[in-house]
């Protein structure tokens, strides 16, 4: 909340104005001013018929036109003009206006504001990151071109808006003329580190007198080495930062980044807890990387611990244990929940995770569907739990169960179509395609926008052997979301199967490959498209790249590797494809 201190200087600026003012006429005949806070009252003019007993009413004159009124500006001394506009400036801080401020920047300029005047305002500016910013400071520059400070601002404030190569001429200019300023020349290092151009930063710091020491030069010589990718010769100038100012943030996080990189996790870590001592002990980010790099160490115990001390807030909670979790730490993790879900503030996400937790854990669907029963009924997570609960029940394999409640959340939940596309899983699952069809129809007209909902329609369609109706449908994905990778690879496989508009069905399954990259399924259809297409080598590379991912290929990539192969040449391959496919019984 911004707080105007308007008070004391609308008086100043009062006094400032009624000071210059040159007026003739504005005081009376008796050279005496009577009440002069406020204008005197004029009494309105009377009739005869109002005129007071024993008066005579007076006669009414004619008013004489008034001068017009100049701006305040232009009736003050010089003097009075530059104090009212150093006020103006003071006032536009207070009340944090920038636009008085750049209202008031030309007048100014024409005054002789001191020096600390235009660095306050660049600074102020700087701080809210106003890419006004730099036009101010260009009227400063004017005024005082010598100044570093300023110099110093005005390129900054051109790297901070995308023009640091404007910066980098600045500095260097100012650099060439003052060759003894070591501000000016760090300065310049950091510009050049940030429109990357590392090499000459680095040759500009090299070049530096070891007399002039600033523990800014290790500090930029890292960030150089580190633009150049030379990670490693940039450790022992973050170490020489850190022993000259032990409690300089930037150097320390980027030592800890360092060190994980080249998987040096003991250092990391001793670095990390170093940077939360300087931090007191209040990061939860660096406190999460405790954790991450003590997994990496495989000491989850340790995880644990760093989860214990650090923030007691359930944001910070929830997500130690989720990274527990997906670390399949699963003891450590429930430890974690079940003391948030202790607490009286516990969000409904904590039943959430304990119910995909025991159930991931142990399979006791019993006990994870206890948990999601926990969530209140009156939270916005009721139908999140309630969705869970289907899916738990789906891989549990009690697919009846899990039907009837998605039917149920239907009913409750008829605005969410993830019960819908539940439901529709489930009853193909179960063999039942053409009821499945029939409401995958019904919800795609429900949810026209959803293509999630479409692509599962499409896959039921060719699944029917509606293969022109399921291409249909997958082309309208693609008029819709153009990068929908699944689409994609579908109309391409399907444009090669069909021995057409080859090269249209190259290039989608490019793409596809470039937004889900490695994904088996996508590679063999990329591999055979390039088949079809004639380019036989190709395609035997990628049908080898397709068998090479996940951990059993499905028999339909062996088989496209053994026609591949064999129209190759390579027949013993083609053989051994062959076999796995068989084996794989398809």
């Amino acid at each position: 909340m911004k707080h105007k201190k308007t008070g004391y200087l609308a008086y100043l600026l009062l006094a400032v104005i009624f000071a210059g003012l040159a007026v003739p006429g504005c005081l009376p005949e008796s050279g005496k001013v009577e009440n002069a806070t406020e204008p005197a009252r004029e009494e309105p003019a009377r009739s005869a018929e109002e005129s007071r007993p024993g008066e005579t009413a007076a006669p009414v004159v004619p008013e004489t036109p008034r001068e017009e009124t100049r701006p305040v500006e232009e009736t003050l001394s010089p003097q009075a003009a530059e104090t009212y506009a150093y006020l103006l400036f003071i006032q536009a801080l207070l009340d944090e206006d920038e636009a008085a401020l750049l209202d008031v920047t030309p007048e100014l300029a024409k005054t002789s504001a001191p020096l600390n005047v235009w660095v306050d305002g660049g600074v102020w500016l700087m701080g809210r990151k106003s890419p006004n910013a730099a036009v101010f400071l260009e009227n400063a520059l004017a005024i005082y071109p010598e100044d570093l400070s300023l110099n110093l601002l005005y390129s900054e404030s051109l790297a901070q808006h995308g023009m640091t190569d404007k910066g980098v001429r600045r500095m260097r200019d100012y650099v060439d003329s003052h060759p003894k300023a070591l501000d000016a020349r760090l300065q310049l290092a950091l510009l050049l580190v940030k429109d990357k151009k590392f090499e000459e930063a680095q040759e500009l710091l090299n070049a530096i007198p070891a007399g002039e020491t600033d523990p800014l030069i290790p500090y930029y010589q890292a960030k150089a080495l580190v633009g150049m990718d030379k990670k490693p010769q940039a450790i022992p100038y973050l170490k020489r930062v850190i022993k000259a100012m032990p409690e300089f943030i930037e150097p320390l996080a980027e030592l800890v980044q360092l060190y994980e990189e080249e998987g040096n996790y003991r250092e990391a870590r001793a670095t990390c807890e170093r940077l939360l001592k300087v931090l007191k002990n209040s990061s939860p980010e660096v406190s999460l990387n405790l954790i991450n790099l003590s997994l990496k160490m495989k000491q989850p115990d340790k995880a644990a611990e760093y989860a214990r001390k650090g923030p007691d807030t359930i944001p910070f909670k929830l997500r130690a244990a989720n990274m527990l979790m997906e670390s399949r730490h699963y003891l450590q993790a429930e430890n974690i929940l079940k003391q948030v879900a202790g607490r009286d503030d516990a969000p409904y996400e904590v039943y959430l995770m304990l119910a995909d937790l025991v159930f991931e854990q142990r399979r006791n669907l019993k006990a994870a569907l206890e948990w999601l029963d926990k969530t209140p009924a009156d939270s916005k997570g009721i139908a999140k739990a309630r969705l869970l609960g289907v899916q738990l029940m789906a891989e549990a394999g009690k697919y009846a169960q899990a039907l009837e409640a998605a039917d149920k959340g239907i009913a409750e939940y008829p605005d969410m179509p993830e019960f819908w596309d539940m439901k529709i899983r489930l009853m193909a699952r179960e063999k039942k395609t053409e009821e499945a069809l029939a409401v995958a129809r019904e919800a795609t007209k429900k949810w026209p926008d959803s293509t999630q909902l479409a692509f599962l329609l499409g896959s039921l369609l060719d699944e029917r052997g509606l293969k022109k109706e399921a291409f249909e449908v997958m082309e309208g994905i693609l008029l819709k979301q153009p990068e929908n990778f699944q689409a994609l690879n579908y109309v391409g496989f399907s444009l090669a199967e069909e021995n057409r508009d080859l090269q249209r069905a190259l290039k989608l399954l490019a793409r596809a490959d470039e937004l889900s990259p490695n994904q088996a399924y996508i590679v063999d259809s990329l591999a055979w498209a390039l088949f079809r297409a004639g380019r036989g080598e190709e395609a035997l590379k990628e049908i080898r790249r397709a068998v090479g991912l996940g951990d059993t290929p499905d028999p339909a990539i062996w088989e496209h590797y053994g026609d591949i192969a064999v129209q190759q040449g390579e027949k013993e391959a083609a053989k051994k494809a062959y076999r796995n496919a068989i084996e794989l019984k398809p």
